[in-house]
C-alpha cells in the first residue's frame, strides 16, 4: 500500500471512529509502528488531526459536522432493528436509563412512536432528550452535569451526584467498541465514567452495538462482560466474531 492510499485510510478511519490507535493502524496495514507514526506526523503537520498519547484525534477545529451527526448516518437501518429489539425489554411503568450513543438515540426515537405508558426514562443525553420531550406518556429526566456539544452528552461531578441518587430497571449502552477479551470500550473518558456508575444502578444492563463495534477496541473501558445481561446486535455480525460471546453469561440477542 502506497503513502497516499494509506493516509487516506487513517483518516476514513478517523472520521469514522473519533479515535485511532497506532498500534491497530500497524496490525490492519501490516506496517511497523514507526511507519504509522510517520504518517501520523505527517498529517499532523496539515492539521489534518491531533496527535495524542498512542494515537491520534480530530482536531476540534476541523469538526465542521460533529462526530456524532456523523455517525447518525452510519448503519442506520442496522440500529434502527437493534433499537425496534430493544423497545420489546421495555414495560409499561418501569424506569430505563438510555446513555448518550447514536443507537440509543435510536431506541429514543421508536420510544417516541411506541404505545408505551408511564415510562420514566433517564438519559445524560440531550439528543434522547429532544427525541423524547414532547412525547406526554414518557417521563423524561436529565441528568446534570458538563456538556460535551460535539456529542450532546453530560458528565463531570454533577452527573455523578445525580447518578448516586438514581437506580432504574434497565439500561441500554452504547459502546466504541467490543472484545472478548477486553470487553466493553469507548472513546470518551468523562462519559465512560457516568455508564461505569449507571450499570451499577440499572437492574439489567443491555449493551446496544451494530457489528461494526465488534473485535474494535476503543481507548478506555467500560465494563467486562460479565457486568452485562444482554447484548444486542444485527444479523451482520459473523459467526466466528459472535461464538465468543455465547460461551460467556450474556444473552446475545441477534435483530
Amino acid at each position: 500500500m502506497d503513502l497516499f492510499n494509506r493516509q487516506k485510510l487513517i483518516m476514513d478511519k478517523l472520521n469514522e471512529q473519533g479515535t485511532i490507535k497506532i498500534s491497530e493502524l500497524s496490525k490492519d496495514f501490516h506496517v511497523s509502528r514507526e511507519t504509522i507514526r510517520k504518517d501520523i506526523y505527517s498529517l499532523e503537520k496539515k492539521n489534518s488531526l491531533q496527535i495524542v498519547r498512542g494515537g491520534a484525534t480530530l482536531p476540534p477545529s476541523t469538526i465542521t459536522e460533529t462526530r456524532y451527526s456523523k455517525r447518525q448516518k452510519m448503519y442506520v437501518p442496522e440500529k434502527t432493528l437493534i433499537a425496534k429489539t430493544a423497545l420489546s425489554l421495555i414495560r409499561d411503568n418501569k424506569s430505563i436509563f438510555l446513555d448518550y450513543g447514536t443507537t440509543t438515540n435510536s431506541i429514543a426515537y421508536q420510544l417516541n412512536k411506541a404505545p408505551v405508558h408511564d415510562l420514566t426514562v433517564v438519559t445524560d443525553s440531550t439528543n434522547v432528550l429532544k427525541s423524547l420531550e414532547y412525547k406526554a406518556s414518557v417521563q423524561t429526566i436529565l441528568l446534570g452535569g458538563g456538556l460535551r456539544q460535539s456529542e450532546g452528552s453530560l458528565s463531570g461531578p454533577l452527573t455523578f451526584t445525580s447518578v448516586d441518587n438514581i437506580y432504574c430497571d434497565i439500561g441500554f449502552f452504547g459502546c466504541g467498541g467490543i472484545d472478548p477479551s477486553f470487553g466493553v470500550t469507548n472513546h470518551y473518558f468523562d462519559e465512560v465514567e457516568v455508564s461505569k456508575r449507571m450499570m451499577h444502578h440499572c437492574k439489567t444492563v443491555v449493551l446496544v452495538a451494530d457489528h461494526s463495534k465488534f473485535e474494535f477496541t476503543a481507548l478506555y473501558k467500560t465494563a467486562s462482560l460479565q457486568n452485562l445481561d444482554i447484548i444486542i446486535t444485527d444479523q451482520g455480525i459473523k459467526k466466528a466474531t459472535i461464538d465468543p460471546f455465547y460461551s460467556e453469561k450474556v444473552k446475545v440477542i441477534l435483530a
